[in-house]
């Protein structure tokens, strides 16, 4: 009977501490920025030109929060369904430059790479820093990406690029703050079909309330 007062007391003791060290942590949890790894899987294709001729691809796709970063700091592709966390919608990208130079400049349009988030939040591109990005010929396709498939054509492409953003519906979060993404990822280009645009792209978000919102485009 005595055994089982002290492992009772000694178990109340230990819940206690465990209690008292999440209230600790919990004190401790960052409010400001607000930060997001997220792994976006996109689509598109060719909707028209710009008015300075330039090619005009209207891209969409599913984020997902990756499964787990090992302690080396490298991320895992394994993205469940039941991770996705966002939804890119209506990009409007824009191409300058020749399909063969060595590094190809992409831009996305102000206001249309539009991330809905699963707390209703939702993050639009530029907020005065546009979202641009550079696709690296030099570097060859990416040929051990699962999506390589040079027999139709597919080469993955590595990208790299950041931009402003700023969180337009009031909800979630990142209500009412601006920040920055940064994208590191593939664009598969179709030599046999370049209408066509597909890719995946790992993206850092990083969010704040601005001191003075009344000067943020």
């Amino acid at each position: 009977m005595q055994n089982m007062k002290k492992k009772v007391t000694k178990l109340g003791v230990s819940t206690a501490i465990l209690i008292a060290s999440n209230i600790a942590l919990a004190g401790n949890f960052q409010t400001e920025p607000v930060e997001y790894l997220i792994d976006f899987k996109i689509s598109g294709q060719l909707t028209g030109m710009t008015a300075e001729g330039l090619p005009l691809y209207t891209i969409n796709g599913p984020g997902f929060a990756p499964l787990w970063i090992a302690g080396t700091g490298e991320i895992n592709d394994y993205t469940p369904k039941w991770r996705k966390t966002a939804d890119l919608s209506n990009g409007q990208i824009t191409f300058s430059g020749a399909p063969t130079d060595p590094v190809i400049r992409f831009t996305c349009l102000p206001g249309t790479c539009n991330l809905s988030l699963k707390d209703g939040a939702v993050l639009t591109s530029d907020a005065g820093v546009p979202l641009e990005g550079r696709a690296i010929n030099m570097w060859g396709p990416v040929v051990m990406s699962p999506d390589f498939d040079p027999v139709a054509g597919i080469n993955p492409i590595r990208i790299m690029g950041c931009g402003g953003l700023k969180e337009i519906a009031g909800k979630g979060k990142a209500a009412g703050m601006v920040g920055s993404i940064c994208f590191n990822g593939t664009l598969n280009f179709n030599q046999n079909d370049p209408s066509q645009l597909t890719g995946s792209s790992k993206c850092t978000i990083t969010m704040h309330t601005p001191a003075d919102p009344s000067i943020i485009p």
